[in-house]
Parts: structure tokens; sequence; C-alpha cells
């Protein structure tokens, strides 16, 4: 018999163990299943960055940005004021519109554009309005739902978005905006532009992958090995038959073969199915189109492959530990004390790798290989060295009450399954734990103080009005709205012309109560004329470090100088500056920004003379009434679409980096969420394996409880020594992370201790799930046998 013939043979037989009878059917499904979902994980991951690249193409096709030079209305242009909102911390996406012809083409999703007073909708937009939650939403929006927005049009199933027909939308003829906004625009959709990620943002989600990818592979690992010890048994008959050890590898090669090409058939049918259902979750504000979940073709070819021969190859080591006689088996891991030695070759490696690279402008090509293979081997580290570690904790353990000791015993004599039960939330643990200090010591690369003091005012507007008018209807009718304690009012023309100079002097007009916010101006008086105050020479390096033009009490001005920001001009209107003009120190708004410039008051200067108008209002809300906000927003909203209110925040945070944060989050969940579905089963197959100790030790008078505790505290004891592990194994890699990228090592505890938490919660999740087959087995009838 040849050599081909012989490897055929052994793995049909072991293939025919695998789907033989009920035992044989149940262990291969278990199997199946755990590997099943870690290739639906695989999938996802290599579905990523196409999904990412779809949302920003789903963006980009119905921009209606335009950048062109004048613009003349026609049959083909389209007038369009942006109108986007946020609703209790959630985006609303909108557009205000109104076509100049019929030839207008409409952005994907849109079956035409919607008429004076009607808006087309999203679905997820349309339920919150009909929702009570949605009440001060709908009064924001003044306008009749006649329509559906269509997926093509939306980057996600949940994103808010509108597109509303509006009949007085003007825009002037130069092609410059409006001053509530509105411009026009012949150009419907765009091409995608992604802007590349600096070197730390490119290491960070590396990094992100990799803790992310390594959990599953651990995972799969561990997936191929359910019911070791039944099949180990089966393969000690096979020696009475005469099969050698060689023989009985393959065999065993043969089963695992069959769970894990089962298991990459069900991964695909689970990645299928979920994917049918990924439209009504929400994750972190994260949402797609089941069609935009499109993984890369040539990526699960290769998962097809490596995951049975990844199977096999476990299999075949797993057996090296293990010596199979006709009579029984005997484990060679026992007597023997495991070594520590080769379990510290790869962390040592990887340690080398990071200790030896810094990161540079470039962050490509070998740089990110060596990131990887480093990162990953302090990772399989972790997984190495929990079963030495495991063997040297329990060893020492002994007496106290009876689980205690029956659990004890059993870690004693099987700690490399317990071991393997809880690898795969150690390396997640260890992995989260390494990423997020990086992130938390990286935060101060992206996260910038705004200056904003929360103390003076909470939200705040910033934008152009039509005039002076407007700008006063808006503040008086925020004043009024309830919740809003009150509002200040700052009036700004930044165009006017100084004879003599070629600079733009500012003028900003407001009461005493607002001037006094924005400038150290000690002496005013609303009701007095002449009061005027030249503010100059901001705090240096600020953004808003702009020199105002010499002035000279008496000099004549001309509020209409030309507007450095469009081609036309309006008539002159002279002006001469107070013969009590002063000067005053800048002084910080409660928007974090000086400001510098001539500052009047209404008195001296009617802001009605003001040119193109700018208005600055900081409003302060009730800290009782969590909806204040929004009811100020749908007050300037009505008042004047063209203005938003932000909320102010003490920092803000880089966009890019906030994603790539968020990405690990719903990462993370997802894995674990894995972990702890593929530990409840491995619980349940190793309760199966002592399923007739478990029945004898009840026969005998042990109380359920007894057992159930015993269960537990085998359980909590690998949990505890796991993630000391993780915690040690992912300080140590953080410290390396954080010494490539050049900062300080610097870890919160607070994230560390989440992470940690929800390791132990993933356990929780799989210890509770298994205990009603613990109950089942601990029945009389476990003790019949043929």
């Amino acid at each position: 018999m040849t050599a081909a013939t012989t490897w055929f043979r052994d793995l049909r037989l072991g293939a025919r163990f695998a789907v033989s009878g009920r035992e044989g059917w149940f262990r291969t499904l278990l199997t199946a299943f755990g590997v099943g979902c870690a290739v639906a994980l695989l999938m996802l991951a290599t579905a990523l960055p196409g999904m990412m690249n779809a949302r920003n193409t789903r963006g980009a096709e119905r921009d209606l940005s335009y950048y062109g030079g004048p613009l003349a209305a026609s049959a083909t242009t389209l007038l369009v004021r942006d109108a986007n909102t946020t609703f209790h911390g959630d985006d609303v996406h909108g557009e205000q519109v109104k076509p100049e012809g019929a030839r207008v083409p409409t952005p994907p999703g849109l079956p035409a554009w919607p008429a004076d007073g009607t808006m087309y909708v999203s679905p997820a937009l349309r339920a919150l309005l009909a929702s009570p939650e949605g009440s001060l939403l709908k009064q924001r929006l003044p306008f009749r739902d006649v329509g559906t927005v269509g997926d093509a049009g939306l980057v996600g199933p949940s994103e808010l978005a509108y597109y509303a027909g509006d009949a007085t939308l003007a825009a002037p003829a130069d092609g410059s905006h409006a001053p509530d906004g509105t411009y026009r625009t012949n150009s419907i959709g765009g091409r995608a532009v992604t802007d590349g990620l600096s070197p730390i943002l490119m290491l960070l989600t590396v990094i992100t992958f990799v803790v992310l990818l390594v959990p599953v592979g651990v995972f799969l690992a561990t997936a191929v090995r359910i019911g070791g010890e039944r099949r180990d048994r089966r393969l000690a008959a096979l020696r009475l038959v005469g099969v050698d050890i060689r023989g009985t590898h393959r065999v065993a090669a043969g089963e695992a073969l069959v769970g894990a090409v089962l298991g990459v058939l069900s991964g695909f049918g689970i990645f299928l199915l979920a994917r049918q259902f990924v439209a009504s979750v929400d994750l972190l504000g994260l949402s797609v189109f089941p069609s935009d979940i499109a993984p890369n073709a040539a990526l699960v070819g290769w998962i097809t492959l490596v995951v049975p021969l990844l199977a096999v190859a476990v299999t075949t080591l797993s057996l090296r530990g293990v010596t199979i006689e006709p009579l029984g088996v005997m484990r060679g891991g026992a007597p023997l004390r495991r070594r520590l030695w080769w379990r510290l070759l790869a962390p040592a490696v990887g340690a080398a790798l990071l200790l030896s690279m810094r990161l540079g402008s470039d962050f490509t090509g070998s740089a990110q290989r060596q990131l990887v293979a480093g990162v990953v081997l302090l990772l399989v580290g972790v997984t190495m060295l929990l079963p030495w570690v495991m063997e040297r904790v329990v060893g020492r353990l002994g007496g106290g009450p009876v689980p205690v000791q029956l659990g004890s015993r059993r870690l004693q004599l099987s700690g490399g399954t317990a071991a393997r039960a809880v690898s795969g939330v150690a390396v997640a643990v260890a992995g989260a734990i390494a990423v997020q200090s990086l992130f938390s010591a990286s935060s101060g690369q992206f996260t910038v103080d705004t200056g904003r003091d929360l103390t003076r005012a909470q939200a705040g507007i910033n934008g152009s009005v039509i005039d002076a008018a407007q700008g006063a209807a808006v503040v008086s009718k925020l004043r009024a709205t309830s919740g809003v304690l009150g509002a200040t009012s700052l009036l700004s023309d930044y165009t006017v012309a100084v004879p003599g100079s070629d600079q733009q002097l500012t003028i900003l007009v407001g009461d005493c109560a607002t001037l006094v916010e924005y400038a150290s101006i000690t002496d005013c008086t609303d009701s007095a004329v002449g009061g005027a105050w030249l503010v100059n020479n901001p705090p240096a390096g600020d953004p808003s470090d702009v020199q105002q033009p010499p002035l000279r009490p008496g000099e004549r001005v001309d509020l209409h100088g030309t507007d450095l920001g469009s081609q036309h001009r309006l008539r002159p209107d002279y002006w001469r500056i107070p013969a009590t003009l002063r000067t005053a120190a800048p002084r910080r708004g409660p928007d974090g920004m000086p400001r510098t410039g001539l500052f009047v008051t209404p008195a001296t200067l009617a802001p009605q003379r003001l040119g193109e108008t700018f208005l600055t209002s900081a409003i302060s809300l009730s800290s009782s009434d969590p909806d204040a906000v929004e009811r100020a927003r749908t007050t300037v909203s009505l008042a004047a679409p063209g203005l938003t209110v932000d909320s102010y925040t003490t920092t803000t945070t880089d966009r890019k980096f906030a994603n790539i944060q968020r990405g690990l989050m719903v990462g993370a969940i997802v894995t674990l969420l894995l972990i702890a579905i593929g530990m409840a089963v491995s619980t349940t197959e190793q309760l199966r394996e002592r399923k007739r100790l478990l029945a004898v030790l009840v026969a005998f008078g042990t109380k359920r409880s007894t057992l159930a505790l015993s269960v537990l505290w085998q359980s909590a004891v690998p949990v505890v020594i796991g993630l000391a592990l993780a915690l040690v194994g992912g300080l140590g890699l953080g410290a390396l992370l954080m010494r490539t990228t050049s900062s300080a090592v610097h870890f919160d505890w607070g994230v560390v201790a989440t992470m940690l938490g929800a390791g132990l919660a993933a356990v929780a999740v799989a210890t509770l799930l298994s205990l009603p087959a613990l109950w089942r087995l601990m029945r009389a009838d476990g003790l019949r046998t043929e």
C-alpha cells in the first residue's frame, strides 16, 4: 500500500468518525459552530476596507458643493443651503433646495426635487419624527413629508437625512454665497476623496486590526480541539486493531478536517445571515447597508484554505504530548513540569522587534511588517506562558471547602484544557489594554483644548446674517426660549476700509454686557454716545492674531468697504471715529476666541449701518433642562435657517482619530462576544466529557450545589490567572508601543480596569450559558453505559 493510499484511508476513517453516531455529530457540530463564528468574523474583517470606501462613495455621490467661478441661473442650476443640524448628539444631514430649471439632475436616492414646503426624509428620520422623542426636531423641520430618500442617497440605514424645498432661496449672480449660506450649483455628485493617514494614525489602525484578529486565531485553535479527551480514547481503541501511532494522528487529522470544513461553510452561512440583519444594528453610531459588506474575494479564498490546514496542524501538534496505547491514553504533560525557556522566545523576539523601531515620517512596507510581527509574537507569548503559569499556581492549591478541593484537583489534572479555554480572553484583554493605553498616550496629539468657558456659556452661534435686524431678532427670540438663561449679541463687519491703509478694520457692535465678555472694558454705558474702544494685540500665536490698523479719533472710515469675500461692492457709507476713542485689552470670549477690532455700543454706531453682518452669540442654558439646547437650535433654525447652534465642549478630538477609536470599541465588543460564545461551547463539551463522573458523584450523595460551585471554581481560577497575565502583558506591550511612538509612558487605569471588567463579563456570560447543561448532566441517567 502506497503512502498516499495510507493517508487517504486514515483521513477517510477520521472523517467517518466525525459524522458517525449522535456523539460524533454533536462534537463535530460544536466544532463547526465555533470555527464558523471565527470565520464569519474574519470575513467581516476582510470586508471593512470596502465597507468604509462604500460609505465615502455614497457621501460623495450626493455632494452638491460647487467650486467653480461665477455661475448664472439656467435650466440645470440649483440653489442650495446646507441645513445640517444636530439632535441629542446625532447628526442630521439636511439640504434646502430650489431648482432653477427643469433639467437639474437629482442625486442618488432622491426621486425628484421637493416642491416648496415639502421634504423627502430617510426612513430613520421619519421614524424619529413620528416618535415622542422627535417632537422638538419636528418643530425644527416645518416641511410636509412627501417621500423617502432611498438607500442610494444615504451613507447608512440609520442616517438621519432630508431634502426640503424652499422657494425663498436666493443667491448673488457673481457666484458667491448669500449671507444665509445659499449658493448656486450645477454639480451633482463628486468623486470620493480620502485623505491619507498620518504615520501615528496608520500605526493605530494597524495595531487595532492586529489586536482584534489575533484572539480570533487563538479562538480558532481552541475550537478545533473541542472533544479532545474523547477523541484520544477512540484513538486508543484503534490501537487495539493494529493502527500505529502515526496512523492515529492521521485519523485525528481527518476528524478535525471535517469539523473545520463544515466550520468554514457554516462561517459563510453565519456571515450571510448576519449581514441581512446588520441594517437594523446601530453600534456606537455606525450603521451600514448589507450590500456594502462585501468581503475581499482573495482573502476569503485564503481563509477557506488556511482554516482547515490550521485545524490539521493544531490537532497534530496537540497529540505530540499524548501517548496513545491500546489499553488507554497517557498525557505526557502530566508528570513532566512545563519548561519556561522556550515559552519566553516569542515575547522576547517580539519585544526586540518593537524596541528596534521608531515611528518616522514613513510608516509603510517593512515598518508595518515589523510592527505586526512584534505585536503578534508578544500576544502569542501570552498564550504560551499561560499554561506554565497555570501549572505553577494550581499546583500549590490544596485544602479548603469541598467545592474548592474538587475544582482544584480537576485543574491540577487538566490545567492545559483550562488554560486553552481562557487563552482567547487573555489575549483579547492584553491587546485591548495595550492599544487603549496607546490611544490614551496619543490622544494629546489629536485632542485640542478649545479654551471655551462652560461657566459663562454652554452653546453659541457664529455665522452670517442678512442684516443687523435679523441678527437682533434671532437673539431676541433666543432670550425668550424656554431653558435659555441668556444670550449675548455681538454684530460685526470685517470689511471696513481705512483711508491710507491696505488693512481692513473690524467693527464689533454690542451692548455693554456683551462687550465686556470679549474685551477688558470697565467704563461702558449703553446710553452714552461715543463708547468706542480699539482692542488690539491678542495673545501671541493665537489663531485670531490679526493686527488692526492704527486709528485716530475723528478719522473717517467707509463702513461699506470692499468685501474681500465677494466681487460686489456696496455704496460708500462714511462714519467718523468718536473723539472719545479709548484702548482696551482683548479677553477670551466664552467661545475661547479673543477678538480684536473697534468695539462700539449701539448708541455710538447703529448696527443697521454695517455691511455684511456676522453674528456672534454666547448662549447660557439651564443645567436642569436637558432639552434646552435643542429648543435653542429650533428657535435659531426657524428664525435664520443659515445659522447653527454649536454645543460648547472644553476639548475637540480629531475626526479620524475618533473614528479609529470607535472602530476599536466596536471590534472589541464583537470579539469578546465571539470569545464568550466559544467559551460556552467549550465548557459545555468539557462537562459532557465528565458526564459519567458527575453522575457518579451525585449518586454517592454529593450535593448538586457543591458540584456547581466546583465548576465555578474551575472557571474562576483560570480566569483570574489569565487576566493577571493579560494585565502584565498588556501593560508591557503598551509601554513598548508608546516608546515606538516616542510618547511618554502613561497608563489610564480607568481604561485598564474597564478592559479587565469586559474580560470578566465575557467569562461570566460563558459560565452562565453553561450552567443549564451542568444541571442536566448531573442526572442519574448519566450512569448508563453500553
